[in-house]
């Protein structure tokens, strides 16, 4: 995030999680449900990025 102002990352955060999630931090932070799809999406975003990672690795290092 270099480049940004500190009092611009809350504006930033924001727009990362309606462009991402669909849902602002205020609706993430009360609604349980919101809560847990995004945290869903989330391990699952992770776990697609890890195999990736992996793949790219075992490729490299052969």
């Amino acid at each position: 995030m270099m480049g940004y102002h500190a009092n611009q990352l809350p504006e930033i955060l924001e727009k990362s999680m309606q462009r991402e999630h669909g849902v602002t931090r205020v609706e993430y932070k009360e609604s349980i449900k919101k809560k847990v799809d995004v945290e869903q999406k989330r391990e699952v975003s992770y776990k697609k990025n890890k195999a990736i990672s992996a793949d790219v690795q075992s490729w490299i290092f052969k």
